[in-house]
């Protein structure tokens, strides 16, 4: 008999899993089986064993659902239609694959260039080898900025500050840029879609990237910027957020912060920082906590400035993941403070 399903209404769990698997064949259910845990294949058999006949209207509905699911749940960003259309081609043969694709899918839509940010960093570093600077400077204000910081040190300090300028002084993409950038794509990495122009705050996206990279990468690269256009390089200095900017945080978010940051770590970021930020943080540790952390700063004796900025820029890290995620507030622009 056939499950007590309404016409074109897809089942739920168990029934929708068994009908798809039903519909892809023995051998390739069996494969998509061999991902799925034990209790979950039992659950499915039970369904697939009490399963006579599926009528197109409940299997267009499965397929329907199947689809809404797909393109509501792919974080993953660049390709992932490409990939499932692929997939689907690859396990049901060229012209019933398409059929199911195109059904599942629905028209191409076209792609946000943000999703540049999911490609693999060695993927992207092969892509824009030997590419002109402005494509490159287009590809990484589009990229996580941390991302985009690994890349930008594989390139040579001349590249570099030729590559930040242009993307500071971004605002929109050329269309003109944009072409050339889906043509590298689509000749380099077999990657299909069309490109939206978008707004771009290139100072802010400076400022991000900056944050990421080295110290001695930032203060080389701000200082070219100086040379190029002093009022856009304060302007980008503003807007980075610094180890001291910390100081702002109100008790609650310190805290927070706190227990995402390794002792060690803390030890060697305090020994560069301002009374004041000192202050705050062992304020915001239990006096057992504040004792053994001041006793490790002590014994530590000096040390290498690199060490402790790479240090900060640990904790700024944190800081910003937890910014990102909603749970502290963190305010713009470098402030000075006096010991």
């Amino acid at each position: 008999m056939t499950p007590d399903i309404e016409p074109g209404r897809a089942p739920a769990g168990s029934e929708q899993a068994a009908m798809l698997l039903l519909m892809l064949g023995e051998d390739r259910a069996a494969e998509v089986l061999k991902y799925v845990g034990s209790e979950a294949v039992e659950r499915i058999g039970m369904a697939m064993a009490g399963i006579r006949e599926v009528n197109n209207d409940q299997a267009l509905a499965v397929i329907d659902h199947f689809g809404h699911a797909l393109r509501a749940n792919t974080p993953l960003g660049v390709g992932v239609p490409d990939y499932v259309r692929q997939v689907l081609v690859t396990t049901l043969g060229e012209q019933q694959g398409r059929n199911l694709a195109d059904r599942v899918l629905g028209d191409a839509q076209p792609v946000e260039i943000d999703s540049l940010r999911w490609l693999e960093f060695d993927t992207v570093v092969h892509m824009l080898r030997d590419e002109h600077p402005q494509i490159i400077a287009i590809t990484l204000a589009h990229m996580a900025k941390d991302q985009a910081a690994m890349i930008l040190d594989r390139l040579s300090p001349e590249l570099q500050d030729d590559v930040v300028l242009r993307i500071a002084t971004l605002e929109k993409i050329p269309q003109a840029a944009l072409i050339e950038l889906q043509d590298i794509l689509r000749n380099k990495l077999s990657l299909s879609g069309s490109f939206k122009s978008k707004a771009i705050d290139g100072a802010k996206a400076v400022a991000g990237i900056m944050n990421c990279v080295g110290s001695a990468t930032e203060s080389r690269i701000i200082a070219a910027l100086g040379k190029a256009d002093s009022a856009l390089t304060t302007k980008i200095q503003d807007l980075m957020f610094v180890f001291d900017n910390l100081i702002s945080l109100d008790d609650k978010g310190m805290q927070l912060l706190l227990r995402e940051v390794a002792s060690d770590t803390l030890a060697l970021a305090l020994k560069g920082a301002v009374e004041p930020m000192r202050e705050k943080v062992f304020k915001n540790m239990s006096k057992r906590a504040g004792e053994i952390l001041q006793e490790d700063m002590e014994t530590r004796g000096p040390v290498k400035m690199s060490e402790v900025e790479a240090a900060q820029k640990d904790v700024v890290a944190a800081a910003r993941r937890l910014a990102e995620a909603g749970q502290i507030m963190l305010a713009s622009g470098r402030d000075d403070y006096v010991e």
